[in-house]
């Protein structure tokens, strides 16, 4: 009789930072429901990783979850699956970050579950070639993939019916390939589907092996999921299935399996990630492009067979093609680098490196359908620790650089820091990169500007209404209507200090847009660290008439002062308006206990529109974390104020999400040759109460 081994894999994993009625509402209608449809099949046998952030949830608010997992691991029905603790991924983090985070796994799972972990699931999938002397460093035998990862470096498909060995530097490691066809059955297709497609893999060897492991979340979170899996019973139905087939049909583990069986072939694996990842690393065009491709090769038959040589970008792409995301894994991965300095002083301790490996985790980073960095408090949760760790690094001896390229992108920052604010100064231009009000471990800058990206074409397609049958990837769907007329991108980088001078025609909703016409154009800048901050002088021209701006800033204590100086080194009137913006992300938007005062006077919540005339100061109110952002001006006002706010995909559909309020204080610019303009700020952040 022609037999087939099965191996079913579930990945449960919320990001560090998620809200606890996510956890909770995940708990309810994924990971405990799932468990207890399992618990009814003694017979079935099953992999399941569960991430670190959602185990530390879990050990505080639910353990009926842990309870009932570690009752059917004694039972003998689940194989436990490693991995980084906080779900990092691995190759964007230092070597001996990837074994401690590993480890701590493994140590969780020997202490907690009395369970010794050997194999590792592979955060997103992303595979670069190193990683294999890694994993066999930190104890790990066995790894999964995609069979993606196999076919673009030429494997034959049809021998992706078990595991293969691959090694760095003769550390061995064997890799499982992922069935796509599997992954995207279950459990959008018939039950019987996936069973039809299991019994095209057997044969008359009975160690023919297929792996279906994919989120646990596909598995009631997700759209429509809910009703299909437990409403109509999907996966009771599927395991019923399995045991009724088990003449044939055999469920394991890949401990099972390994220990059983011999390695198909040795493989190299090329860098690689799932099919859809490849595409959302490109940048807008090209992952435009890349779509079309792949529904012109599928319109005409030749998907499947042409996959294998459809490539796109690769995992750390993002970084390139979103700043924000760069300067947050550059800042991380600073601080990993420097914990040498504690050797010598005591070590590094356990506390620092939880913050450091929980300011690794993985979804804060990236964006596809699924990553998270357009989700401010996921952003905010990355900062939140990273600052945490950070305060024990230098209580513990350790010290940081006054100037350094933290983003890797050749331009040095300047770090400014006093007991209660720490500043990241640019030093080709003097803008504002971060300010972190440290009492809070608050970064008040954590906000992404507007970009274009490659599903905004479809915004048009999206509806309420449409169905939500079939993979992920297809669904379109909408939170709100009219989000398509709030789309905007921004054409420069929404720092802090940002010089604007412009004509009396642009305008509050110009400004808003993303689109101010600048009529300076700048011809040198010049940025030197001074006693107390920094010093900086642009040279630039406004229509042929030269003018420098000069700004000091100083910092002490929870206040910078800026002093700016205009002057026109022409011989022609420079008649204009002259801008300096800032722009904050306080988290909640439209949320009551978060709002501005405009001289002193409640003006809105912080993702209201104002345009304020001759205003003194300016407050942003943040009484959720008790801290409250000040700015005073030495010279009444013109004040512009704006939401930023970007419209990104995600499994729930397209969403409108507030990322930061934008101020634009300006002021008249009428200067004779020679004359100037002098003002001053005070930004000051304080508790509120």
């Amino acid at each position: 009789m022609k037999k087939v081994q099965f191996i079913f894999g579930i990945h449960n994993h919320q990001p560090v930072g998620n809200f606890d009625h996510v956890f909770h509402d995940a708990c309810d209608r994924s990971y405990l429901p799932f468990l207890q449809v399992l618990e009814k099949f003694p017979d079935i046998s099953m992999a399941f990783h569960f991430s670190g952030s959602l185990i530390e949830w879990l050990e505080a608010n639910r353990l009926d979850v842990l309870d009932l997992f570690k009752k059917l691991i004694d039972r003998g029905n689940i194989e436990v699956l490693g991995g980084g603790f906080y779900e990092p991924i691995l190759a964007m983090i230092p070597e001996a970050d990837q074994v401690g985070q590993i480890k701590k796994m493994n140590d969780w799972a020997l202490d907690r579950l009395d369970y010794e972990i050997k194999g590792n699931w592979l955060t997103e999938r992303v595979w670069e070639p190193h990683l294999a002397q890694s994993l066999n460093n930190a104890d790990i035998e066995y790894m999964l993939v995609d069979d993606y990862h196999f076919l673009t470096t030429g494997v034959d498909p049809e021998t992706l019916n078990g595991y293969y060995y691959t090694e760095q530097e003769g550390k061995v490691l064997s890799v499982f390939p992922i069935s796509q066809k599997m992954r995207y059955a279950m459990p959008f297709e018939d039950p019987q589907v996936a069973i039809d497609i299991l019994k095209s893999y057997a044969s008359e060897d009975d160690d023919n092996l297929v792996v279906m492991a994919d989120d646990g979340e596909k598995f009631g979170i997700w759209p429509g999921t809910w009703e299909t899996v437990y409403g109509e019973k999907w996966l009771e139905r599927f395991f019923t299935l399995l045991s009724q087939n088990s003449d044939w049909l055999t469920t394991t583990t890949f401990k099972q399996y390994h220990s059983n069986n011999s390695p198909r072939d040795l493989v190299y694996l090329p860098t690689s990630s799932y099919f859809e990842m490849s595409q959302w690393t490109l940048s807008t065009g090209l992952g435009r492009q890349m779509d079309h491709f792949i529904h012109d090769l599928e319109n005409q038959g030749k998907g499947d067979a042409n996959r294998p040589f459809i490539k796109g970008g690769m995992w750390r792409n993002f970084f390139t093609k979103y700043p924000e995301s760069n300067w947050m894994q550059k800042r991380v991965q600073f601080l990993s680098l420097n914990l040498k300095q504690l050797e010598s002083k005591g070590g590094v301790p356990s506390s620092l490196r939880d913050d450091l490996y929980r300011a690794q985790c993985n979804c804060a980073y990236w964006h596809g359908v699924f990553g998270g960095l357009y989700l401010p408090h996921l952003r905010h949760a990355i900062y939140e620790h990273l600052l945490k760790a950070e305060e024990k690094f230098l209580d513990s001896g350790g010290s940081f650089p006054g100037l350094a390229d933290l983003d890797s992108n050749g331009i040095k920052e300047y770090r400014l820091r006093s007991d209660k604010l720490q500043l990241f100064i640019s030093s080709d231009t003097g803008h504002i990169r971060e300010i972190d009000w440290l009492p809070a471990y608050f970064n008040v800058t954590n906000y992404l500007q507007r970009y274009s990206e490659h599903y905004h074409e479809k915004l048009a397609q999206a509806s309420n209404d449409q169905n939500t049958n079939g993979s992920i990837h297809d669904i379109i769907l909408t939170k709100e209507e009219g989000l398509q007329d709030k789309l905007f991108v921004d054409n420069y980088r929404r720092n802090g200090l940002i010089d604007h001078v412009f004509n009396g025609d642009q305008t509050q909703d110009t400004h808003y847009r993303g689109a101010l016409q600048q009529v300076f154009s700048i011809l040198s800048s010049d940025v030197q660290q001074s006693e107390a901050g920094v010093e900086i002088r642009t040279l630039g021209l406004v229509g042929e008439t030269q003018m420098k701006i000069e700004k000091k800033l100083e910092l002490h204590h929870n206040d910078l002062s800026v002093k700016v100086i205009i002057t026109n080194m022409g011989d022609k009137l420079i008649n204009q308006l002259y801008g300096l913006e800032m722009n904050f992300g306080l988290l909640g938007g439209n949320s009551p206990d978060r709002y501005y005062l405009v001289n002193n006077e409640h003006a809105g919540y912080l993702n209201s529109h104002g345009n304020d005339a001759q205003v003194r100061s300016i407050s942003l109110i943040n009484e959720w974390d008790n801290f409250k952002i000040n700015m005073d001006f030495s010279e009444t006002c013109q004040l512009w104020r704006s939401p930023i706010e970007t419209i990104s995909m995600s499994e729930a559909g397209f969403e409108r999400v507030y990322q930061a309020s934008a101020q634009l204080p300006h002021w008249k610019l009428k200067l004779n040759p020679g004359e100037s303009l002098e003002l001053e700020l005070l930004l000051s952040i304080n508790k509120f109460k």
